[in-house]
């Protein structure tokens, strides 16, 4: 991980109450390189790359970075969940963009007009802590392509993207 990057992970992590150990900077520096929506697979090997780690504490890692607000779980299409940093807070989410075909989940840009969480927060009647905005479709590399890729989100082990 280079120094700007994990000066930069170091911050968001102490910015969250989070204790930065060596593993913890490694899954959010992969998060934030990504720069996309990730099943915990990819996050695990990207993690990989630089430390040894396993399945059982990358999950505990992520469920901490959800619990304290700097990440969110995403549901996607196939029943894998989907982790990436939260850029802003509950008050200015983002939604995401999820290709059916490869299981590739872009986040799209933070306020594109998805959600207006005071907007609905007034209109319910409550204090609207999330929003989750997914949009389904077909991406433009699957959409240029001829046949399904192999490894597709609709017909391969759902993570594994």
């Amino acid at each position: 991980m280079d120094a700007a990057l994990h000066e930069s992970s170091s911050r968001m992590l102490a910015r969250a109450g989070i204790g930065a150990t060596p593993l913890r900077l490694a899954v959010v520096g992969a998060m934030a390189g990504a720069g996309r929506a990730l099943p915990a697979g990819d996050i695990l090997a990207l993690v990989r790359r630089l430390r040894p780690a396993n399945r059982v504490t990358l999950y505990r890692i992520l469920d901490l970075l959800v619990e304290k607000g700097l990440a969110r779980r995403h549901s996607a299409g196939d029943r894998a969940q989907r982790y990436c940093l939260e850029p802003g807070t509950a008050g200015a989410p983002h939604g995401h963009a999820y290709c059916v075909r490869c299981g590739a989940m872009q986040c799209l840009p933070q306020g594109a007009g998805l959600a207006d969480v005071a907007a609905l927060g007034a209109g319910l009647a409550m204090d609207v802590l999330a929003v989750e905005v997914r949009i389904d479709g077909v991406c433009a590399a699957c959409r240029e392509s001829k046949s399904r890729p192999s490894g597709a989100a609709v017909d391969g082990d759902p993570g594994n993207s």
